[in-house]
This record gives structure tokens, C-alpha cells and sequence, in this order.
């Protein structure tokens, strides 16, 4: 399987504290990583780390450049001038790319159908629910066909039918070799995925692997 992601000896800092203290983490492609914790353990900073949006203090960081990356609701700004359609096609933009294309709008469409949102297309972000502007930042990700998702608790606010289908996509993108790195404080989720390991997160350093 081919290294989609390749930490080592992280360090996340804010301010003088570590708040990710040494953490190595290899993803392959078609591997689920699932990141569980308590609160405050680091598990979101860990995955903003990788995502670019936090610097690493010291240790390196490889990763593929078709990532994606869906913060926690709370992070989103519901306020922003967009619809549901407009958010999910920025999922298709690389650096570099000017415009949007067909095959970019078709890919935004069936994202949001994957996800049962295609109906909202058309709604202020402002106007929808939270599970429903989830699954919108979900499809956003999904569209652009990355190699690594990054996902931070993203079952919060998705009622189980919901859940059922966010898996179901889930499974295909790594059936087509993307891996997935998901936190969440919900593991029963790892039955019926075959490529899935658990890290635990305590105090900013890796407790266990399983």
C-alpha cells in the first residue's frame, strides 16, 4: 500500500506547552485510522496539524497533496455568503486551477446525491441544519477526490440514517485507495472495515495503538 501520510516525532506547541508531544503516524492508502480520546487529549490538533493549519514545532510531516480536511461543526462560519452547491464545488479546486470545468460541477452534484444533500444545492449555508451543513462540508471533501480525508468528529449532529450513508461513501473512497484519519469518540464504527486501526490520544502523546 502506498504512504498517503508519513508523521514523525511531531510537536504541536501553543505558545511554550506541547500540546502534541512526539507523535508518529503513517497512513496507507485504503487504511481508516480511527484517533480516539478524551477531551482535550489533542486529537483535534493533531489533525489540524496535518492539515497545514497548525505549524509543528519540530518532527517532519509528508503527505499527499490531494488531501481534504472537514473541521468540527463548531469550527464552520455559517454566516459566509454562499449556498450548499457553491461550498461543495470549492472541494474541486487545487492550487493553481482558475476555473471550474463540467466534469468539476458533475463531481460536486454527485457528491451531494452520495450524501442525500443534492436537494440543498441552491440554500444559503445560513439556512441549514447542522447535520445538514455537515454533510455539505462532507461532500465538499469527497468531490475532489482526495488520496487523505481528514475528518474531526464528523458523525456529530448526523442522525443514523445519515451515519449509515457518510460510511457508505466512506468505504468506496478507500476501496479506491484513499486513506481516511478520522477522529471520533465513537469506535464501534471500525466493524466491517477490513484496513482500520485505533490510536488513542492522551495528553498529547500516543497511549495506545491498536
Amino acid at each position: 500500500m502506498t504512504e498517503r501520510l508519513k508523521l514523525v516525532d511531531a510537536v504541536i506547541k501553543y505558545g511554550d506547552t506541547p500540546a502534541i508531544n512526539g507523535v508518529s503516524l503513517i497512513a496507507r492508502s485504503g487504511e481508516m485510522i480511527f484517533i480516539t480520546g478524551s477531551n482535550g487529549s489533542g486529537k483535534s490538533t493533531l489533525t489540524k496539524g496535518i492539515a497545514g493549519l497548525l505549524p509543528l514545532s519540530s518532527g517532519t510531516l509528508e503527505r499527499t497533496p490531494k488531501m481534504s480536511y472537514v473541521p468540527q461543526y463548531e469550527d464552520a462560519d455559517r454566516d459566509f455568503p454562499a449556498s450548499a452547491g457553491e461550498i461543495v464545488l470549492t472541494g474541486t479546486q487545487r492550487p493553481g486551477k482558475l476555473f471550474t470545468t463540467r466534469s468539476d460541477r458533475e463531481a460536486a452534484l454527485s457528491a451531494m446525491s452520495a450524501l442525500g444533500i443534492d436537494g440543498l444545492s441552491g440554500k444559503e449555508i445560513r439556512t441549514l441544519s447542522g447535520g445538514q451543513l455537515r454533510r455539505v462540508f462532507l461532500a465538499r471533501a469527497v468531490c475532489g477526490k482526495p488520496e487523505l480525508l481528514l475528518l474531526d468528529e464528523p458523525c456529530a449532529g448526523l442522525d443514523a440514517h445519515s451515519h449509515e450513508v457518510l460510511f457508505g461513501v466512506l468505504r468506496g473512497l478507500l476501496s479506491e485507495g484513499c486513506a481516511v484519519v478520522m477522529v471520533t469518540h465513537d469506535i464501534s464504527d471500525i466493524d466491517g472495515i477490513p484496513e482500520a486501526r485505533i490510536i488513542r490520544i492522551s495528553h498529547g502523546r500516543i497511549a495506545g495503538n491498536e
